[in-house]
């Protein structure tokens, strides 16, 4: 998992102990309100590596072997 959907599972936690351990309702709620910005913002991300990924592959001069090798090195790092 990445680190912002553990941040979104941490955030969860927190609101709920907010809100049922603490009775604090409305720390609770706004707690409970980060982890689909967390998300958001991990799709975010991954929709911007594929779409260098795809970008890669439609350079004009390489080949498709030598780009799949290229973005799994890439990745590797």
């Amino acid at each position: 998992m990445s680190p912002l959907s553990w941040a979104a599972v941490g955030s969860i936690a927190l609101s709920w102990y907010y809100y049922f351990g603490k009775g604090n309702k409305e720390m609770g709620l706004f707690v409970g309100l980060w982890p689909p910005t967390f998300l958001a913002l991990g799709s975010y991300f991954k929709i911007n590596e594929i779409h260098d990924d795809v970008k890669a592959l439609s350079n004009p001069g390489s080949t498709l072997r030598d780009t799949v090798q290229e973005m799994m090195q890439n990745r590797n790092r």
